[in-house]
């Protein structure tokens, strides 16, 4: 009894392990080893949500979609940079992470001054790192099919009547450096359920898979 018991619960654990990190994709870039130690500071920057709600989104307009997007955007950006941080202080990484309120006000600075655009598409990654003053910048994209969990009002109106849907989240994580702009390494990622109770489950998903495969960890 106690056997079959353990059995279960292995498989339980084997089918939680594959739904987390089973849909990852990764790519680092075979001459990384000579930007590794070359670079000391690399920055965050603030992830570009996408809500794909199809003909779900009647009791919201487009621009409070575009506003929760652009906070939950930010809301992964500080639970990644929290994660990070954390493995910074423990001595983890060969490099430092630029704390991301400079780095937002930075480049909100140089979008408010010299940028046409609204967002970081008129700029390279290479010219973000310049304005930044950083080696590399970490970039990325989230695709949802409902918000993740949230407090906000237009969140809960929203979700109100998503009841039906996957509950799904394609993430991508990707470093470039500040040169060339050059792609060392890019990182995706399925989360669904209840991972997406909050920004911070994700991260964490995310995270625990991506440490694995990410190139500035002292012990790869």
């Amino acid at each position: 009894m106690l056997r079959d018991i353990a059995v279960c619960l292995a498989l339980i654990v084997l089918f939680l392990t594959v739904l987390v990190s089973g849909c990852a994709t990764i790519y680092t870039a075979p001459d990384f080893g000579t930007y590794r130690y070359a670079h000391s500071k690399i920055a965050l920057l603030k992830f570009d949500v996408t809500i794909e709600l199809g003909g779900e989104s009647e009791n919201v307009t487009a621009k409070e979609i575009q506003q929760l997007e652009a906070e939950q955007g930010e809301s992964f950006q500080r639970a990644v940079y929290t994660h990070f941080l954390q493995g910074q202080q423990q001595g983890r990484y060969t490099v430092e992470f630029q704390d991301i309120d400079k780095t937002n006000t930075l480049l909100n600075r140089e979008l408010e001054q010299h940028a046409t655009s609204e967002d970081l598409t008129a700029l390279t990654k290479a010219e973000i790192c310049t304005i930044l003053e950083v080696d590399a910048v970490i970039a990325g994209d989230i695709k949802l099919d409902r918000p993740m969990g949230s407090d906000t009002a237009i969140a809960s109106r929203l979700l109100a009547g998503l009841i039906g849907t996957k509950n799904q989240a394609h993430i991508r994580m990707s470093i470039h450096e500040g040169e060339e702009s050059k792609l060392l390494w890019n990182y995706e990622h399925v989360a669904r359920g209840g991972l997406l109770s909050s920004p911070e489950s994700v991260a964490r998903a995310v995270m625990k898979g991506a440490a694995r495969t990410f190139p500035y960890e002292k012990n790869r």
